[in-house]
């Protein structure tokens, strides 16, 4: 272990802890992989963010999802066959991924064979993760299971009653949200699993008024965390955020009062530097795709979600449906989509606060050798 929890400075003077770093990055305890890229150029990914599924039973007001071909309802059908998803998570745990989180471009549990995958994943040796709206999360035995194979569960709220849940996610389901929330905070109890359960809002200027009253839901659910996080846009404002970054620095207060509803067992998690940035990156290129992946709900391989529905053809690593995860990583084409990347101009091309963001940060840093390095 190289350091303890990561502290978060708040105004004040005060600290407030956050045991996941979820506003920052975990390469500090994956140096073997940095080490290898670093002299070789070349490594296994840590991690991969995993699509299922490319469609959705709600339709949330900033779906990021949208930008990437998911067209809800229109394709709910459309979901990774079950033997390429269970050889994927099979040969990814078999060339050393560390993680995945299911947590793609839609909703996975259109997905009918998401709790196989869970499984498959697990037994492969690479800890799994889940991020869904929970509205279809089966609450008996598959449910039950998949909680004792996953490392986190998180469910996608942005809204802490009636009303605002159908305003921002076009649902009258928020009932239903609510029960499987319980399911999975008491199955946790009754079995005393190692799963986290927790929430995650997408702060927006029109849902900033839910983020109070989301902390006390949180809290009243028994959930682990509440985490709040900034709303992701492309460059063609194709949600309506990206020229309003500027905005959020008006949310402080109301941020705050959210961040006081924490206690010793649950944690409201402001992340901070991605709501304050405006978008605006520290380094000139992108260096972080050997480390993290995306891949679509129908297959596709990425080193980056923005390219699921855009200039798909150019950065397309491989197709899952028909080559195993490690035929993908071991061929010329996934290294030239590698190099291709590391070529584009982040500061013109790229969304804002991407989920690769703070690992370039971290691996640019690396690759600027200061004069003297020796004396540290």
């Amino acid at each position: 272990m190289l350091c303890p929890n990561f502290v978060q400075k708040i105004e004040g003077g005060g600290v407030m802890k956050d045991k996941f770093m979820m506003d920052s990055h975990k390469m500090m305890w994956h140096l073997d992989r940095v080490n290898e890229w670093d002299k070789t150029g070349r490594t296994v990914p840590i991690h991969i963010d995993v699509g299922i599924s490319k469609g959705c039973n709600i339709r949330c007001e900033y779906c990021y999802g949208a930008t990437q071909g998911n067209l809800f309802q229109r394709q709910k059908d459309v979901t990774f066959p079950r033997e390429a998803l269970l050889r994927y998570f099979r040969t990814a745990g078999e060339a050393g991924v560390r993680s995945m989180a299911i947590i793609g471009e839609a909703e996975p549990t259109l997905n009918p064979y998401l709790y196989e995958a869970i499984k498959e994943g697990k037994k492969a040796g690479v800890d799994i993760s889940l991020a869904t709206n929970g509205i279809l999360f089966d609450d008996g035995k598959d449910g039950e299971e998949a909680l004792e194979n996953l490392t986190w569960i998180r469910f996608n709220i942005s809204a802490y009653n009636d009303a605002g849940y159908r305003r921002v996610h076009a649902s009258k389901e928020f009932e239903t949200f609510k029960k499987k929330v319980k399911f999975c905070v008491e199955t946790k109890k009754r079995k005393n699993l190692d799963v986290t359960v927790g929430l995650q809002m997408v702060l927006t200027p029109t849902n900033v008024d839910q983020v109070i009253g989301l902390a006390k839901l949180g809290k009243e659910l028994g959930v682990d965390y509440l985490v709040v996080k900034q709303c992701s846009d492309t460059r063609d404002n194709d949600i309506g955020v990206f020229e309003n970054l500027s905005v959020y620095k008006t949310f402080d207060d109301v941020l705050k009062a959210a961040e006081s509803e924490s206690t010793d067992d649950y944690k409201v998690i402001i992340k901070w530097n991605k709501i304050t940035n405006e978008g605006i990156r520290t380094y000139g290129r992108c260096l972080g795709v050997p480390f993290l992946l995306y891949s679509s709900g129908d297959g596709k391989l990425f080193p980056c979600g923005m390219f699921f529905d855009h200039r798909s053809d150019e950065f397309l690593m491989g197709n899952l449906l028909e080559q195993s995860f490690v035929e993908i990583l071991q061929s010329d084409r996934y290294w030239d989509v590698v190099k291709r990347v590391s070529e584009l101009d982040v500061h013109k091309v790229c969304y804002a606060n991407c989920r690769t963001n703070s690992i370039n940060e971290f691996v640019w840093n690396i690759k600027q050798v200061p004069n003297h390095v020796n004396f540290v």
